[in-house]
């Protein structure tokens, strides 16, 4: 019952942060300076209810999320394995020049594309390839806006996508893949991960239509697109089968 009742709280603040990003940068195109602590509280928030409704995956979420967070650390410090960067002060508070609130961002986008990924019929080597590319094509729709429209970080050698240079998505690779790897046999069930991950990748989807980032929105759709189709195959795979299982 306690659960359940953090998990509509949390819900309820999630949904209040998502919708008031959203209207904020459709109608001015910009987060108020008096409430630039919501864009941390949304992904924190996010985090939270999949730790919280998520807990035979805790362990693993947690670990990834402090592995995503040495890997922003090594970037932002080292230009490795996403090429040379820096964050700004947007995004508080920070440890070492990165976001806490990153490790967020990174768990809620892994648990996401592996809830996705458990519902397709890969071995694990084509489960790990298929997710890391995934967690790729979600950075082509949330780099831009986090960089261009809500300056959470800059590129030191900016390149042709939005001023984002290649190497930034080879790591999003590489990095995703291990972090996928170490959880591979995990089973990922329900729709709490599906839905709260859908919902980021919908909500910086609107926040590149609002800046005109017309690519990276184009991306997003054709992402939550996927996602849609994925999750209403898998239904009617569930209904046939009980259909012929009550046929029997």
């Amino acid at each position: 019952m306690a659960v359940r009742l953090i998990a509509a709280l949390l819900l309820g603040v999630y949904a209040v942060l998502w919708v008031g990003g959203v209207t904020a940068h459709l109608l001015w195109q910009r987060t108020p300076d008096t409430v630039s602590w919501t864009a941390a509280a949304f992904l924190t928030c996010g985090a939270a209810l999949l730790l919280l409704r998520l807990p035979g995956v805790r362990f693993w979420l947690l670990a990834a999320g402090a592995a995503g967070f040495v890997a922003e650390l090594a970037g932002a410090r080292l230009g490795v394995p996403f090429g040379p960067y820096s964050y700004t002060p947007v995004l508080e508070p920070q440890l070492g020049g990165v976001p806490v609130v990153m490790s967020c961002a990174w768990m809620i986008l892994l648990v996401y594309v592996k809830s996705l990924i458990d519902l397709l019929p890969f071995s694990r080597p084509a489960a790990v390839a298929a997710g890391a590319t995934w967690m790729m094509a979600i950075d082509f729709a949330i780099d831009p806006v986090a960089t261009v429209a809500l300056n959470f970080w800059r590129w030191h050698t900016p390149g042709h996508y939005y001023g984002i240079p290649w190497s930034n998505f080879a790591g999003w690779v590489a990095v995703s893949a291990l972090l996928l790897a170490s959880g591979i046999k995990l089973r990922i069930e329900g729709w709490w991960p599906r839905w709260i991950g859908l919902s980021v990748v919908v909500f910086f989807g609107l926040l590149a239509i609002a800046h005109h980032l017309m690519a990276a929105a184009g991306v997003a759709l054709a992402l939550a697109c996927w996602h849609l189709w994925i999750v209403q195959k898998t239904a009617q795979k569930s209904i046939h089968s009980e259909s012929a299982c009550g046929s029997l």
